[in-house]
């Protein structure tokens, strides 16, 4: 059963900082988690992460009112530790017949989430050492990026953003479908 996920991370060029991460299986079935351990300094310094990621974040206004910092929310339900991300994400793929893990340009999203166990060769046993990809898959099929669909809202939340990777993959297969029923 395919899985759909994306992430969202700091990029500082050498290290793939967890913030948060969304995935969909085929079934329906979900897992929305946000990291308590991602450097809130660095997001505050970059005006992309600060313009699309951070207002999908559960965060809790400056209480003074005035102009200040906001910051994680860390007693909402989403919020987590590595540790305790690491265990929901390997029980929800695991409990999953035959996982595939797919995403949107894949590869960064697949070392944000490895890194919840270290180095790639700690990774649980039963969890895929690789993600296929939506781009390539659309690719594939002959589609641009004209004729795939289009998300309306919740950009960069990565369950919203989960949730469209199964909306494109579903459109593949209707385009792969027809084009070898011909």
């Amino acid at each position: 059963m395919r899985i759909f996920y994306d992430t969202e991370f700091i990029d500082n060029g050498r290290t793939i900082d967890l913030i948060s991460i969304g995935m969909v299986r085929e079934d329906g079935m979900e897992l929305y988690a946000v990291s308590s351990e991602f450097d809130q300094t660095a997001v505050r310094h970059s005006p992309w992460l600060m313009e699309n990621v951070w207002p999908s974040l559960p965060i809790r206004k400056n209480p003074t009112g005035r102009r200040g910092i906001d910051q994680l929310d860390l007693d909402h339900p989403d919020v987590r530790s590595r540790a305790q991300i690491a265990r929901m994400v390997a029980e929800f793929i695991l409990n999953t017949p035959n996982p595939e893990l797919w995403a949107y340009y894949s590869a960064y999203d697949h070392v944000a989430l490895a890194q919840l166990w270290g180095p790639m060769i700690n990774l649980p046993a039963g969890i895929p050492m690789q993600s296929d990809d939506i781009v390539t898959a659309a690719k594939l099929a002959g589609l641009t990026p004209r004729d795939m669909p289009k998300q309306a809202d919740g950009h960069h939340n990565a369950l919203a953003d989960a949730r469209h990777n199964l909306v494109m993959a579903r459109h593949i297969d209707t385009v792969t479908n027809r084009a070898t029923s011909h």
